[in-house]
């Protein structure tokens, strides 16, 4: 298993142990690093890449598990809730952009997503 975040909290919080493939840049970014292991690296997803009930253009952080596997071929369900999950991030995005956020409200926005990663984790058993 490894994560794909844009979370430093996760960076910092999360067990030395855990694979971490921190992106420093948006939560689009996240999504496009996320299809691009799928794709280049046959990796499928572990969790939902929507997770969570912030839309994408009201946080700036988004968490990822992802799961290696042994195989020579794209995980096709993982692709396709990847691209839709872009799809949807590229709507909310074109339609309502994200405020430039404090200080503060970026780190409310960490928490956040970091108590849903390790949620995630617990739920995984990790």
């Amino acid at each position: 298993m490894f994560v794909i975040t844009n979370n430093p909290m996760v960076k910092e919080k999360f067990n030395p142990s855990t694979n971490i493939y921190f992106i420093n840049d948006s939560y689009g970014a996240v999504l496009e690093a996320t299809k691009k292991s799928i794709i280049n690296e046959y990796s499928s997803l572990l969790s939902h890449p929507l997770s969570g009930s912030i839309k994408p253009n009201e946080t700036y952080y988004k968490t990822i598990f992802m799961l290696e596997t042994n195989s020579q071929s794209i995980h096709i369900e993982s692709l396709e809730y990847i691209e839709s999950a872009i799809a949807v991030y590229e709507k909310f995005i074109k339609t309502k952009q994200r405020p430039d956020w404090s200080l503060g409200v970026l780190h409310d926005f960490a928490f956040v997503d970091f108590y849903i990663a390790q949620s995630t984790l617990s739920r995984m058993g990790g």
